[in-house]
């Protein structure tokens, strides 16, 4: 047996496809404001499940494993890494270059 819920203009649609419309709009309306909060931050969002958020910052994906410490944060002598100034990270796009004659 089949249940069916009549919609106006003659339409009909099942009880599962309106429990999901429901939880749908339930999440939307609970992400709502941590949603818009993280589309001004230009964080990117990925919406894999209901009720799930996953957010992160794309700035992430600049940041490469220090070469001379190898994300260890120190040298061989226990000292703080020169060129990654101890973080064991460096961020290739505001790191400078300086090409000299």
């Amino acid at each position: 047996m089949k249940h069916n819920i009549e919609i106006r203009d003659d339409r009909w649609i099942g009880v599962g496809s309106l429990l999901i419309i429901c939880l749908r709009a339930l999440d939307a309306r609970i992400f709502a404001e941590l949603d818009a909060f993280m589309w001004v931050q230009e964080w990117e969002t990925d919406r894999g499940r209901l009720f799930r958020r996953t957010y992160r910052d794309p700035r992430f994906g600049t940041l490469l494993e220090c070469g001379l410490c190898h994300g260890e944060d120190t040298t061989g002598r226990r000292e703080p890494c020169s060129l990654c100034d101890g973080t064991g990270r460096i961020d290739w796009l505001r790191s400078e270059v300086h090409d000299e004659p």
